[in-house]
């Protein structure tokens, strides 16, 4: 994964994927990245619970991590 540019921000999508999985640990889910990667239907579930959470910043995490996600589709 590369960087990306969002709202003026460059941001690396390991990092925001590392998050991801950290904060999504935090909210007792526990994610595969690697399925994370391949399944797409996994990845939407995934990425809808977080951006359903009521934690702004896996929110916003979550919001990064899709378009990053989307990219490499």
């Amino acid at each position: 994964m590369g960087t990306i540019s969002a709202a003026g921000m460059e941001r690396d999508g390991f990092l925001d994927e590392v998050d991801f999985k950290w904060l999504m640990a935090g909210q007792g889910c526990w994610i595969d990245p690697d399925r994370l990667h391949s399944d797409r239907v996994y990845a939407s579930d995934c990425l809808k619970t977080a951006l359903s959470s009521s934690c702004d910043v896996l929110r916003n995490c979550a919001r990064f991590l899709q378009v990053e996600l989307l990219s490499c589709a």
